[in-house]
């Protein structure tokens, strides 16, 4: 093996060892999904540059740098688990609290009618979480976060109030598109099912939309919002008429 050969392997084994590194140093559980998806990276992509199955590309490489606040070279070339200088503060992601199952996989919690008056404050409480009925369903994909919600109301038809509607958790707000249907957590209204327009990059805002042409759309600042889910289905007990 020649010189060349040995320091790329070097650099391979340290740039994976400090992002497993770098990771585990976000507070919260933060997922390689949830990561992936702050950076704009597809999980797998994420997951093979951690195992060392998988060069790195350059854009990338720039994309963790800036994000953990370290140079492309310090990634490379150095283990930044034994630095002896401060790392720079990490910027703070937003934190789910969550229950896992024996095997450590995400369960998907169902908030009852009885808990949806204090979810929006009780939504990172790990105690008020832990309380709440939690299952797994295996048409879901492992990889994501759910969270199961009643549903209440008559803006979102066809959906009829007491249906069961299924959320996959969105980390990234300003990645969200325009026209997607959302449960919006606020503490005003709690949750609630909407179609969103996204003006978070430019007005700080969300304009949630309903599907039934009576209920008008309205605005809701970005510092209201507390979580956002993506529709990920539905269930109801009554055959559809």
């Amino acid at each position: 093996m020649d010189k060349n050969t040995t320091e790329e392997s070097n650099h391979n084994g340290f740039f994976s060892r400090n992002l497993v590194y770098l990771r585990g140093r976000l507070e919260g559980r933060i997922s390689q999904q949830r990561l992936a998806d702050e950076l704009g990276l597809k999980k797998s992509t994420w997951a093979a540059y951690e195992s060392a199955r998988a060069e790195p590309k350059y854009g990338d490489l720039v994309k963790v740098a800036d994000f953990f606040q370290v140079t492309v070279d310090e990634l490379l070339r150095k283990d930044l688990s034994r630095e002896p200088v401060q790392l720079p503060k990490v910027p703070e992601l937003r934190v789910l609290a969550t229950t896992v199952d024996v095997r450590n996989r995400d369960n998907v919690e169902f908030v009852p009618v009885k808990a949806m008056g204090g979810y929006a404050e009780g939504f990172g409480d790990l105690e008020y979480i832990g309380q709440l009925p939690a299952f797994n369903l295996p048409f879901l994909a492992r990889d994501r976060k759910y969270r199961a919600f009643p549903y209440e109301g008559e803006s979102m038809p066809p959906l009829k109030e007491g249906a069961v509607v299924f959320g996959e958790y969105i980390e990234n707000w300003e990645g969200v598109k325009n026209g997607t249907i959302c449960l919006v957590v606020t503490l005003d209204e709690g949750v609630v099912l909407k179609k969103v327009f996204n003006y978070l990059v430019e007005k700080d805002v969300l304009v949630l939309k309903s599907l039934n042409e009576r209920f008008a759309p309205y605005p809701v600042r970005r510092e209201d919002i507390k979580e956002l889910w993506k529709f990920a289905g539905y269930f109801e007990a009554d055959f559809p008429s």
